[in-house]
């Protein structure tokens, strides 16, 4: 069988799938809930777990599978499969090996990548960037990430961490992001950020139906406070809170995208993430934002698209890790 282990490794959860490498098909999946404060011990027991239950759940052997692919939030080294760091993640993470504690684990091949370019390798595989040699895409959950492919190649810079758009600055001397630097557009349109602006209103003596999600929460560590599916509900409920907070995490966002529109002059930006996925408002002031703000030609000339893999696209990409066709990395 041509199958392999994809994980998606989220700032609120691991969710862990057996694809098959020839149709992208996913098998199998096994989810848990994340913390920002867990120890490398805790992360690594998570994703032992989510394994061993997608495995089971597959009803496959792990010693069948071609290998394990991870996509995590965080800037990591390709090359020794250790995570160098992650803003949303606790400090014992830094320079954790990963790859190799997984190999050690399971005695297969295992390889670690950013998530959004995880996710990038699998659109382009079986998703929205399929037949498309030039794509952005762009993620936005407990933080925001990107990729670029670029000629049907994923382009990884000088330091493997090329895309990061959420934390291209925005906005000057503006919010301090969960990285340490300021005005950049995670601080501004990622979950994390929309949760804190609620927060705050509803300190102020705005009325929302958010108030019962977030009763007794004063922060919002790792963005957990609010779930996507929480903010959609309050949206669709037309919560005037909630849809100012969105609206304006839409604009930023746009911002952004106008930003890289006019960079790299994109065929196609893929957006995907928990919040896109769940908030459709999201999606639509963010397109009309960046259209209205990046230079005519290139904003006449770029599709801007939903993921066709979902929720999905981070593990058929972690997935195609270990697949001898998957996209190339320059």
């Amino acid at each position: 069988m041509n199958i392999a282990m994809g994980i998606d490794f989220g700032g609120t959860k691991v969710l862990a799938g057996v694809v098959d490498l020839d149709s992208g098909k996913v098998l199998a999946t096994a989810k848990k809930k994340t913390d920002a404060g867990d120890s490398a011990d805790q992360m690594m027991s998570r994703l032992y777990d989510v394994v061993e239950e997608a495995a089971g759940k597959a009803k496959v052997a792990i010693a069948d599978l071609r290998g394990i692919g991870v996509g995590l939030a965080g800037q990591v080294d390709t090359e020794r499969g250790v995570l160098l760091g992650a803003p949303n993640l606790s400090q014992s993470t830094v320079d954790l090996p990963m790859a190799g504690l997984l190999t050690r684990r399971f005695k297969i091949p295992a390889n670690l990548r950013n998530d959004v370019q995880v996710a990038a390798i699998g659109e382009a595989a079986f998703g929205a960037g399929r037949g498309h040699p030039d794509f952005i895409c762009v993620f936005v959950g407990t933080g925001i990430g990107g990729a670029i492919v670029h000629n049907g190649a994923l382009l990884s810079g000088a330091a493997g961490a090329a895309g990061e758009i959420g934390h291209m600055v925005i906005h000057a001397n503006g919010r301090i992001c969960g990285c340490g630097g300021r005005g950049h557009l995670e601080a501004y349109a990622s979950r994390t950020a929309i949760t804190k602006a609620v927060l705050g209103e509803l300190k102020r003596g705005r009325q929302s139906v958010l108030s019962e999600v977030l009763a007794g929460v004063e922060d919002a560590p790792g963005g957990t406070a609010i779930r996507s599916g929480d903010l959609a509900k309050a949206v669709n409920a037309e919560d005037e809170l909630a849809l100012d907070i969105v609206h304006e995490a839409g604009r930023y966002l746009g911002y952004g995208l106008a930003s890289a529109i006019n960079l790299l002059n994109p065929a196609r930006i893929i957006l995907g993430g928990g919040v896109i996925e769940a908030v459709g408002q999201l999606f639509k002031v963010a397109e009309r934002t960046a259209r209205r703000e990046a230079l005519l030609t290139s904003a006449q000339s770029v599709s801007i698209v939903p993921t066709a893999l979902g929720d999905n696209s981070g593990v058929v990409g972690a997935a195609m890790l270990n697949a001898s066709n998957t996209v190339a990395t320059i």
